[in-house]
């Protein structure tokens, strides 16, 4: 009889046990399969990862060429600011020579017209 209750006990754990190994059985194949994901985040992680590195090498270029386009053009308006402050001196001297060369030209006419004035007398 002993025996009996324990092939009956045995029997009874067994089918008990059933449902709970099959449940076991889900949550190692639901394990697995978090495994995987986590493989593909990791793969993805890693590939954004060197994405934004190269996006960043590429922004420090951008940036660094940016201050180079900013000194050449600093550069650049200040000699603009040197041509225009020579342009104002050449004009300034363009007057004085336009006042000289008009008051040459009306003593020229004045002192003609005395000779002419003589030379009729």
């Amino acid at each position: 009889m002993n025996n009996e209750l324990k092939t009956m006990l045995e029997s009874i754990i067994q089918e008990a046990l059933k449902p709970i190994k099959e449940e076991m059985q889900t949550i190692k194949g639901e394990v697995q399969i978090l495994k995987g994901d986590m493989q593909t985040i990791k793969g993805e992680a890693q590939t954004i990862k060197s994405q934004v590195n190269e996006n960043t090498q590429l922004l420090k270029a951008v940036i660094h060429r940016q201050e180079e386009t900013d000194a050449k053009l600093d550069a650049i308006s200040m000699d603009v600011h040197k041509l225009h402050g020579e342009i104002n001196y050449i004009k300034e001297e363009m007057s004085d020579i336009k006042t000289t060369v008009d008051f040459t030209y009306q003593k020229t006419t004045k002192n003609e017209l005395e000779i002419f004035k003589l030379k009729q007398n």
